[in-house]
C-alpha cells in the first residue's frame, strides 16, 4: 500500500515556520520571565520575583487595566461604526459600489504611524480640534486632549475600523437577501426584519470583528506611544521600556507573558461566546 505523503509535506512547511518564528521565541520568552536579572544581566537563578514586582506595583496594575479597557473600547467602537458602513456597502445598488468599498478601505494604504500623527496634529493643545472649538465658542481655553486613554482609543479605532468593516461585510454577504424579503412579505417592518433576521445572522461577523480589533489593540505600540506617552502606559509600551531602555529583560519578558496569556484567555472566551450565539 502506497501512502501519499504530499499532504504531510504541505503541512510541514507552515508548521516549521510557526515553530521557528512563534513557538520557540515564546518559549524563550517564558523561560526568561522566570530568571533573575542583576545589573542588567540575566542569571541562571529561577525566581517568581518578576511577576511579584509587576503585580505589586500600581503603575503596572493600571497598565494592565488600561490595556484591556482600550482593547474593549476599540472593539466596541469599531463594531458600532463599522456595522452601518458594512451594511450599506453590502446592500447598496449604486454603480459606484466598488469605488465606495475602495474608499472605505483606503486608510489601509497609509502607515499606522502616519495616521496616528494625523490625530496628534488634531488633538494636541494647539491642534485643529482646539482651534475649532475655540472658534465655535464651545470652550474658553485650550484643552489637553492628549496624552490620554481617550486619544489612544480614537487613534486605534480609526486604524482598525477597516478590518472590522471587512469582517462584518463577509458575514453580511453570506446572508441571503431573500430572507429579508420573506420576513417583510409576512408583515415585518424593515426595522424588525433587521433586528430579528439580519442582526442575529451576522453576529459571527460582529464577534469576529470585535475579536480582531481587540486583539490588535491590546498589542499595539505605535499609537499608544504617540498619543499616550509615558504618562498613559499600556502593556506594549511598558514592555518596550523594560526591554530597550531599562534593559531588564526578565521583567519585560514576564510582562509580555502576562499579555500573551491574558489575551489568549480573553480571546478564547470571546470566541466561545460568539460560537454559542451563532449556534442559537
Amino acid at each position: 500500500m502506497v501512502v501519499n505523503r504530499t499532504p504531510w509535506w504541505l503541512v510541514a512547511a507552515p508548521m516549521a515556520l510557526l515553530l521557528v518564528f512563534f513557538v520557540l521565541p515564546n518559549a524563550l520568552l517564558l523561560s526568561t520571565s522566570f530568571l533573575k536579572s542583576e545589573a542588567q544581566q540575566l542569571t541562571s537563578e529561577l525566581t517568581l520575583e518578576n511577576y511579584g514586582f509587576l503585580f505589586g506595583k500600581s503603575i503596572y496594575q493600571w497598565a494592565f487595566v488600561r490595556t484591556f479597557l482600550v482593547g474593549a473600547c476599540v472593539g466596541l467602537l469599531t463594531v458600532l461604526l463599522g456595522y452601518p458602513l458594512a451594511y450599506f456597502l453590502v446592500r447598496t445598488k449604486s454603480r459606484w459600489k466598488g469605488l465606495l468599498i475602495a474608499l472605505s478601505l483606503a486608510p489601509l494604504l497609509a502607515s499606522v504611524v502616519v495616521r496616528t500623527y494625523g490625530w496628534y496634529i488634531i488633538l494636541n493643545r494647539f491642534g485643529v480640534a482646539n482651534d475649532l472649538f475655540l472658534n465655535l465658542g464651545l470652550i474658553s481655553e485650550r484643552i489637553a486632549f492628549m496624552p490620554s486613554t481617550g486619544a489612544i482609543i480614537i487613534g486605534l479605532a480609526h486604524a482598525l475600523l477597516p478590518y472590522t468593516v471587512l469582517t462584518i461585510m463577509g458575514s453580511l454577504n453570506g446572508i441571503n437577501p431573500n430572507l429579508e424579503q420573506a420576513a417583510m412579505s409576512l408583515g415585518a417592518s424593515r426595522t424588525r426584519t433587521f433586528l430579528h433576521v439580519v442582526l442575529p445572522l451576522s453576529l459571527p461577523g460582529v464577534a469576529g470583528g470585535f475579536i480582531l480589533a481587540f486583539s490588535i489593540a491590546i498589542s499595539a505600540y505605535a499609537t499608544p506611544a504617540i498619543l499616550g506617552g509615558p504618562a498613559t502606559q499600556v502593556m506594549a509600551t511598558a514592555i518596550y521600556g523594560f526591554m530597550t531602555q531599562l534593559l531588564d529583560w526578565s521583567i519585560g519578558a514576564a510582562l509580555a507573558v502576562i499579555l500573551i496569556l491574558s489575551s489568549f484567555l480573553l480571546l478564547y472566551a470571546a470566541a466561545r461566546l460568539g460560537a454559542r450565539q451563532a449556534a442559537l
